[in-house]
C-alpha cells in the first residue's frame, strides 16, 4: 500500500482493519476449512470496525468475496464467498485481498498470495506490508 504525501486517518485505519483480517484468515485458512466461512469471518471482522458499508467496495457495489485461486487463470477455483462451501485443499494458491472502498477518498487495502499446505498457509507475496509513504 502506497501513497504519496499523508493518508487520510479514516483509511489509514481501514487500512489496519485490513491488515487484521488477512492476518486473521492466515492463522484459520487450512486444508478442510471451507471457502464461505473465510469470507464470512472477514465480513464480520469488518462489521465489528464499523466498516460494512466500505468492505470490497461501497455499498450496493461491493464484492462479494474476500480473495480468490490463482492459476492458469489470475481468478479461478477456489473463491472465498459465501455460499460456496467448498474445502480448502493443499496445493491451492490462493490470493486474499480485503480492501475498503471510501467514496471521493480512495480505496485501501492488502493482497498477497498463498499456498495451502498441510498445516496452513505459505506466503508467497514478497512485498512489505507497511503503508509506503512517499514525499510530495
Amino acid at each position: 500500500m502506497g501513497v504519496i504525501g499523508e493518508l487520510d486517518q479514516e483509511l489509514e485505519e481501514a487500512y489496519q482493519v485490513a491488515v487484521k483480517i488477512i492476518k486473521e484468515i492466515e492463522l484459520r485458512a487450512k486444508p478442510g476449512t471451507l471457502w464461505s466461512e473465510h469470507y464470512l469471518y472477514s465480513l464480520k471482522l469488518a462489521e465489528e470496525a464499523g466498516l460494512k458499508d466500505y468492505f470490497m467496495g461501497f455499498k450496493e457495489d461491493q464484492a462479494k468475496f474476500l480473495g480468490h485461486g490463482v492459476g492458469l487463470e489470475i481468478d479461478e477455483f477456489p473463491v472465498l464467498a459465501k455460499g460456496l462451501d467448498y474445502p480448502l485443499q493443499e496445493g491451492m494458491v490462493i490470493a486474499i485481498e480485503p480492501k475498503f472502498t471510501f467514496p471521493n477518498k480512495g480505496v485501501v487495502g492488502i493482497e498477497n498470495t498463498y499456498v495451502v499446505r498441510k498445516d496452513g498457509l505459505e506466503s508467497i507475496s514478497y512485498a512489505q506490508e507497511d503503508i509506503l509513504k512517499i514525499k510530495k
